[in-house]
């Protein structure tokens, strides 16, 4: 193969592994942008409860002050049902200290299905509001 033909290749290749990190990273990203969009919605039409947190893993990736988590939470809907679900979510790192096992956080779900769930961030804030941080 000629000089050329291996630049070709090499750039075919990097562009190619470029393109298929950046596709994992959005895919992972998108998972934990869900329950932010789910807790908006919630926040206006939602049921509160609070739940109480089983587990918390810390997932790759992140943003500078915030880290992905999946958290496991335990609640009891209107009916009196205990409800176990997971989330993915940003958690600002100065915040993880009130979202650890055994802790109580305020959470809203849709009454008609209960495993459709979302923080309550007026209640339990998952991110310090900081203009300098933008």
């Amino acid at each position: 193969m000629t000089n050329l033909a291996w630049w070709v290749a090499g750039t075919v290749a990097t562009v190619l592994f470029v393109g298929f990190v950046a596709m994992i990273v959005r895919d992972n990203a998108r998972l934990f942008d869900q329950e932010r969009a789910l807790a908006g919605q919630l926040a206006q039409s939602g049921q509160p409860a609070v739940a109480t947190v089983l587990a918390l893993e810390r997932q790759p990736g992140g943003r500078p002050y915030a880290a992905p988590m999946k958290m496991r939470l335990r609640y009891a809907d209107t009916r009196g049902r205990e409800q176990t679900v997971e989330l993915r979510l940003y958690i600002d790192r100065e915040l993880l200290a009130g979202f650890m096992p055994g802790q109580a956080v305020h959470v809203r779900y849709d009454p008609q299905q209960p495993g459709s769930i979302a923080i309550d961030r007026e209640l339990s804030p998952t991110d310090v509001p900081a203009s300098w941080r933008s």
